[in-house]
């Protein structure tokens, strides 16, 4: 049996209604310059890796790949909301996954949402009271325009969640160790979240803008959870875009109701 490992989500362990996972870039059969798990179809890999890569990835988590539903991923704010008529977006290919959006929610059992990454930051959200979830997909655009807290905003207006129900695991992303930014991008980070936002002059942190955010909207500081595991750091584990340099793979954030 192929070794595919993935890195489960603790915060959401305790919930048995929830299957939640980040998988690696370890044990799949993409070539350079995606080796060797790369599951994203729009990074020109070879088809046929990607779906084999899939089907190993959902076959570790027990879940089928025709339940995956994926966005298209904008770097925007929208935030749409799925059901069984989306159940499959995506999953086979880039052309008809989701348009538009950088976030989704669902309350309807057997769908996966997932987003993919590859330095941004992977936003999952569990409301355990509505049996609801969501899930973001926050690169700097998406961080300041707030696509973590909107995506908790669209749970609330649409299933009556709770933000301080809410509970959120934020997966790897590029770390503040590794996040260079120009003046500008900094300058409009420290105007909607602090100087605490930068660790450094020129060194962002995505992590803590996501966290300052889901805060803002009434998400409890101790309901948010992350591996503060940096991308650009772990390449041997991870993908990561920058550190690269080049044309890489994505992992892939996954959610669902089980």
């Amino acid at each position: 049996m192929v070794s595919v490992p993935y890195l489960s989500i603790p915060a959401f362990q305790n919930m048995r209604f929830i299957v939640a996972a980040v998988s690696t870039r370890i044990g799949g059969v993409s070539q350079n310059p995606y080796y060797s798990l790369d599951l994203g179809y729009h990074v020109d890999d070879a088809h046929e890796s990607v779906a084999e890569n899939r089907r190993r990835f959902c076959s570790k988590l027990a879940i089928e790949v025709g339940s995956l539903v994926i966005s298209q991923q904008v770097h925007g704010n929208t935030t749409t909301v799925i059901d069984d008529s989306h159940r499959g977006r995506g999953a086979y290919g880039h052309e008809d996954a989701i348009s538009g959006a950088d976030a989704m929610i669902t309350g309807s059992r057997g769908i996966a949402l997932a987003v993919l990454t590859a330095d941004c930051v992977p936003v999952m959200v569990v409301d355990p009271v509505r049996k609801a979830i969501g899930i973001a997909h926050a690169g700097w655009r998406g961080a300041l325009r707030m696509i973590a807290a909107r995506t908790v905003l669209k749970m609330r207006d649409t299933f009556g969640t709770q933000p301080a129900d809410c509970l959120v695991a934020l997966g790897p992303s590029i770390g503040p160790c590794c996040y260079k930014a120009g003046e500008d991008v900094i300058s409009q980070f420290q105007r909607a979240f602090g100087p605490a936002i930068c660790v450094a002059k020129d060194r962002l942190d995505l992590q803590l803008a996501v966290q300052l955010q889901l805060a803002g909207e009434g998400v409890e500081k101790s309901n948010i959870s992350s591996s503060r595991l940096c991308t650009a750091c772990n390449r041997d584990i991870f993908y990561s875009y920058r550190a690269e340099g080049g044309p890489t793979g994505r992992m892939m954030s996954v959610i669902t109701i089980i």
